[in-house]
């Protein structure tokens, strides 16, 4: 492998890289250098990165000429890290892109952090049989911000990372530093980088509060780790701005009037956007009608407006226990955008015929204004179908025949669906309770009851329905795909079934084998722990252009049409729809569930469409990843207050150095490490999950039940260090305060 260099020589790389790239059949040095206009020195460089390049195998050399490679062993692009383990490689070319996802060991990076241009090689992974990176070359430093709390020595400062992706002190000169108090977190530019006895160095360029406890100082420092965009730039709130609080009568030409049909909207407590609303009854023939009315935001936000850009830019909305970055401007996501209820909006409506079968046997698509009746909580929709709250009955008398006809409708999809093969886990969530202080009190698992599933039924149906429309007329789209789990994972999972005697095929596996032993699984001891062992042994929805099916619904089909304030893939969805909806007089009835007459006379202009569904995929993940550190970051803080506490639970994941337990009274986890179990030495059996004493008279396996002390927490890396509470130690466990 190449020594990595801190840079690319001074030469403009990219010029270099696009020159080659251009050159077909090759070119020298000497001609390279005239192309570039390059001094002597220049050419020096030139010639030694050329030599590089092609030892690494991004370029083949014949002669004196040298050409781009066409083996595919090597490719330029950045690093993205995350978090210590979370690193991908992202090439520069965006057919590239499409190749999937490409992971990079730690112990692959060879010096490179989050966001660096590199050259790396590809292998194929021995565990997992997937591609794998290695960084050969290092051609040019990203521009990497840490945050961390700021710390005073003697004769120097330096600031603690706080940031997983870059685990090291960074020097600080004392004069940046400036008059802040040791323990203030700030935000560092990493100018120089670790080497040798060498600590990083680096510059304050962002001070955030006094202490990591602040009230809302934890967000903050999420926002900044996972390098979220939470601040509109002017152009943005002022385009905002110039657009209408209200619908106006010339808005509504062209489109079908629904605002007399009675339709809802039903939401979290604390949901402030409602992108969806619901209408639906009973034709003559037996048949339901529903209606899925979607904010109509494509007709707001038009593309390559400043809005649109940094809706791009965003991907997605991230939601916090109490706050909301969103991707849309307040004036929008809450306002015009916003289904409120008792105003016009204007809308995208999937109306759908749906037989007692849970086929769709007509439908269509439409430009709408809609009226909602009602802003319902899924937590009074199901007390209303539950029959338990009379004075809340008689308060909504006008609508309880409509909730009756969703519940009816949402069971007869339910069903559908699972003799269609769909996996439905049914993990719950984290819902933090505050005492009257603010302070965490606990932290519960989130009830799923009907309601939700209305909403999650009828939104899937009309992504469905909107995705074969797309498909029906080869138009290009974006795709929400779920790709079959990979063999190496299948057959780890099948060996953990195994060992708690449930049977699960190795090859061959359908969505049908999940859903099998999803069922067998309920209300056993072992549910949740084999839960999420199915869920990781599956890959990760992702955004393409390309349709490749959604193995985890079992739907040949899907997309995302139902969030568009909140998702941009929903957004660029609405626009191809909108313009499918101009062009629907040359198309005949293309806009119903009826074949059309001809394909579209022209192609639909939208580009770059694999690169907006890769943007959105790795968006979507930063802000999985920053409401999850949240959730542990606030069950950190709880438990840091319960040092000595014992607490009953159950372990739900073995590794080689320990074992991970969740609290029965707390939705929390925590690990107990290896080295803490002092009663005897303890090998890993991966084939059973379990670790197991030498000795022979203890083991510590999956779904095994336990009691634990809780020994340590560090708020900073929301870790929860248990240990095990032996027979006959005194137990002093402490109950929520109410």
């Amino acid at each position: 492998m190449k020594q990595i260099n801190q840079t690319a020589m001074g030469l403009n790389l990219d010029e270099v890289l696009g020159a080659l790239r251009e050159e077909a059949d090759g070119v020298s040095a000497r001609d390279l250098a005239d192309m570039l206009a390059l001094n002597r020195a220049e050419q020096k460089q030139l010639k030694e990165l050329l030599n590089r390049l092609q030892g690494v195998g991004l370029l083949r050399r014949d002669g004196q000429e040298f050409r781009w490679s066409q083996s595919r062993r090597s490719q330029v692009g950045r690093i993205r890290q995350r978090r210590k383990k979370s690193i991908r490689f992202i090439p520069d070319e965006s057919s590239e892109r499409a190749r999937g996802l490409i992971r990079v060991l730690p112990e692959d990076l060879n010096g490179a952090f989050d966001n660096d241009r590199v050259i790396v090689s590809f292998y194929r992974g021995a565990r997992d049989k997937e591609q794998l990176a290695k960084v050969e070359m290092l051609l040019e430093r990203g521009d990497l911000k840490v945050i961390g709390r700021l710390r005073h020595g003697f004769r120097q400062s330096w600031v603690e990372s706080l940031d997983e992706k870059f685990q090291f002190d960074i020097d600080i000169d004392s004069r940046d530093a400036g008059d802040l108090a040791d323990g203030w977190i700030v935000m560092v530019r990493v100018t120089g980088y670790p080497g040798g006895r060498r600590n990083p160095t680096g510059r304050i360029i962002e001070r955030l509060g006094e202490s990591s406890d602040a009230p809302g100082m934890d967000i903050q420092i999420v926002i900044h780790k996972h390098d979220l965009p939470y601040i509109f730039p002017v152009e943005v709130t002022a385009e905002a701005e110039s657009i209408s609080a209200t619908v106006t009568d010339d808005q509504l030409s062209g489109r079908l009037d629904l605002r007399e049909i009675p339709t809802v909207t039903i939401d979290g407590e604390t949901a402030r956007d409602f992108d969806d609303a619901i209408s639906l009854r009973r034709l003559d023939n037996g048949n339901y009608h529903l209606g899925v009315h979607i904010a109509d935001v494509s007709f707001y936000v038009r593309e390559g407006t400043p809005l649109d850009q940094e809706a791009r830019l965003r991907g997605t909305s991230v939601y916090f226990p109490e706050r909301a970055i969103p991707m849309l401007p307040e004036k929008l996501s809450n306002g015009i955008c916003s289904l409120n209820p008792k105003v016009d909006r204007l809308a995208m409506s999937a109306l759908m015929e749906v037989d007692d079968q849970g086929k769709v046997v007509n439908y269509e698509l439409r430009e709408t204004v809609i009226r909602s009746n009602e802003r319902m909580t899924y937590t009074d929709v199901n007390t209303l179908l539950a029959h338990t709250d009379p004075k809340l009955a008689m308060r909504y008398a006008e609508l309880m025949d409509l909730f009756r006809a969703m519940e009816q409708l949402a069971r007869i999809l339910i069903g559908m669906r699972q003799r269609r093969g769909a996996i439905d886990f049914n993990l719950p969530e984290s819902i933090f309770e505050f005492d009257d202080e603010g302070r965490i009190a606990g932290v519960l698992k989130a009830d799923r009851n009907i309601a939700h599933r209305i909403i999650e039924e009828f939104m899937l149906l009309a992504n469905e329905t909107v995705a074969g429309h797309m498909t029906g007329l080869q138009v290009p789209s974006l795709y929400r795909i779920h790709e079959e789990p990979q063999p190496q994972r299948v057959i780890e999972f099948a060996e953990l079934a195994s060992a708690y005697g449930y049977g699960f095929p190795v090859e061959g596996v359908t969505s049908f084998d999940y859903q099998r032993l999803s069922k067998q699984l309920e209300g056993k001891p072992e549910e949740r722990v084999l839960s999420y062992a199915m869920l990781r042994s599956l890959q990760r929805a992702r955004y393409a252009a390309g349709n490749a099916g959604h193995f985890g619904l079992a739907a040949p089909i899907y997309t995302h049409f139902t969030s568009p304030i909140r998702r941009y893939p929903d957004l660029i969805v609405h626009r191809i729809l909108r313009e499918l909806l101009k062009r629907s007089a040359e198309w005949g009835k293309s806009v119903t569930g009826e074949k059309p007459a001809k394909k579209p006379p022209k192609p639909i202009p939208f580009d770059h469409l694999e690169l907006i569904g890769e943007e959105s995929s790795d968006r979507e993940r930063s802000a999985d990843a920053a409401e999850m550190e949240i959730d542990e970051w606030r069950k950190a803080v709880f438990m840091a207050e319960r040092l000595g506490e014992e607490f009953d639970g159950m372990i739900t994941n073995v590794r080689d150095f320990g074992f991970f337990v969740e609290l029965d009274e707390f939705f929390i986890e925590g690990m107990v490490h290896v080295s803490t179990l002092i009663e005897d030495y303890f090998n890993f059996d991966e084939r059973i999950h379990a670790l197991i004493g030498r000795s022979g008279k203890r083991r510590y396996r999956l779904g095994d039940r336990i009691r634990v002390r809780v020994d340590r927490v560090n708020v900073d890396r929301h870790l929860v260090d248990f240990s095990v509470v032996e027979a006959g130690s005194p137990v002093k466990s402490r109950r929520t305060r109410k």
